[in-house]
């Protein structure tokens, strides 16, 4: 007898979730179907986002580098100690040194891609 109550009760919770779904999804399709414009389609007078997705470009590294860390990063480059401007630069921002041999590259050259490789 037990067992026949947990079976009714299992089916019983079942109908309920599969008919509260069922309601939950007409009441987003009735939501949805509202915010459409009456059209069905897209309003073709409205104006474009101007980033509408995708990846954003990051600003440049050297603008958040301080004045005195930057002139301090270009003398060493200046001077061929390109290593430890790296350093340096990583030991002030507390960044990784990948990130800090891009900054530098930025520095000495902007056009240049900051590879390790390539410096």
């Amino acid at each position: 007898m037990s067992l026949m109550f947990m079976m009714i009760a299992l089916l019983g919770a079942i109908v309920v979730l599969g008919g509260g779904s069922y309601a939950l999804r007409l009441v987003v399709a009735r939501v949805e179907q509202g915010r459409r414009p009456p059209t069905g389609g897209r309003d073709l007078s409205a104006v474009p986002e101007a980033q509408v997705g995708g990846y954003v470009p990051a600003p440049s590294s050297e603008e958040r580098l301080p004045a005195s860390v930057r002139h301090r990063a270009l003398a060493l480059v200046a001077d061929g100690r390109r290593e430890e401007a790296v350093r340096m630069v990583a030991d002030r921002l507390r960044a990784d040194h990948a990130r800090a041999r891009r900054i530098v590259a930025d520095l000495d050259d902007p056009d240049a891609t900051g590879d390790p490789a390539s410096g």
